[in-house]
């Protein structure tokens, strides 16, 4: 599809083009178990990004927190802005989304790091509680959705009425005596 008329800043798939943003900021991951990259988008335009980090402490600093605060730094107002992060995000940064008035955060679904579990609970909890959308995106086409390959579009005519479905045949009871009631 081209873009529309008057509009050179369309993105046909933004969502699948600002994951690939956020993965290649991921490739500057310090963290060697769960890397990860986010970028913030308000108008089409990255106004923050950010990458997970493992420093020599280990203390660990989530993508869509270092993200967040990359843009704040700069002054950029954030307000109505969209997270695309390739980790599901921490409490602590769903809230500071909220603080800053980012209202939605777009997850590249993939299996859960399991040390990470019930981490992830609590900010899908306060996520709720905030009215924070949290979408996931899918790199291929998830199986459940998709439509089936084996219907056929031509199908035996006899064995489907295109008339009143609902019409009485000969299997019907005519009166109200023949009605088999098991009250």
């Amino acid at each position: 599809m081209p873009s529309p008329k008057g509009d050179p800043t369309y993105i046909k798939n933004k969502e699948k083009y600002f994951i690939n943003l956020a993965k290649q900021v991921g490739l500057a991951s310090t963290h060697p178990a769960a890397p990860g990259g986010c970028i913030v988008v308000r108008d089409r335009e990255i106004v923050g990004d950010g990458r997970s980090l493992l420093t020599d402490s280990k203390v660990e600093i989530d993508c869509v927190c270092y993200a967040v605060a990359a843009a704040a730094k700069r002054g950029t107002p954030m307000a109505g802005a969209v997270v695309y992060t390739t980790r599901y995000p921490f409490s602590a940064s769903v809230f500071q989304c909220h603080v800053m008035g980012i209202r939605k955060i777009v997850v590249l679904a993939h299996a859960w790091e399991p040390y990470y579990k019930d981490e992830f609970r609590r900010a899908g909890r306060i996520a709720r509680e905030l009215s924070i959308a949290i979408e996931p995106v899918y790199e291929n086409k998830d199986p459940r959705f998709t439509v089936n390959e084996n219907d056929s579009e031509d199908f035996d005519e006899e064995l489907y009425e295109t008339e009143n479905p609902h019409k009485p045949d000969d299997y019907d009871p005519k009166t109200k005596r023949e009605i088999q009631d098991d009250d």
